[in-house]
């Protein structure tokens, strides 16, 4: 067995058995920066130390009150996962079709790195907005539009 997983979780006031479980359900009950930092399970309150870094909808796309699976670890719990109704719709996707990486969200999808940001929205606008934004063409850039403004 791994020392690393703990079957219980260990609380301020005292330890809260987990009944024969290494993962449980509990509720998010905080979070700083779209980050989940505490859930509730059994009454008590948890430190959440970490989450799966490869799992869709954690950051961001947790809000207070989601249920979530989580196992405890000696410093708090880890965040396995969102748990969703099968009825719910995706908050967001992402997988290979043909050959490419596509990523699909409600709303908007928004690529940022600093002062770069790429935002696509469900309504069909594309927003490029950064410091210094080029486009080169090895053969014919084309624009296509009703109207093409420049400055």
């Amino acid at each position: 067995m791994n020392k690393n997983v703990l079957t219980y979780l260990p609380s301020q006031s005292h330890e809260a058995e987990v009944p024969n479980k290494l993962l449980s359900i509990a509720v998010v009950t905080d979070i700083q920066n779209n980050i989940p930092v505490s859930v509730m399970l059994n009454e008590l309150s948890y430190n959440v130390v970490g989450y799966l870094s490869l799992m869709p909808g954690i950051v961001p796309g947790v809000s207070l009150g989601d249920k979530v699976l989580i196992s405890a670890v000696a410093e708090g719990v880890l965040i396995h996962g969102v748990v969703m109704n099968v009825d719910a719709p995706a908050r967001a996707s992402f997988g290979f079709v043909e050959g490419k990486l596509v990523i699909e969200a409600q709303g908007a999808v928004v690529l940022k790195s600093g002062n770069a940001t790429v935002e696509l929205t469900e309504a069909g606008a594309i927003r490029i907005d950064g410091k210094d934004v080029r486009t080169v063409a090895k053969k014919t850039l084309t624009l296509l539009g009703a109207s093409v403004n420049l400055n």
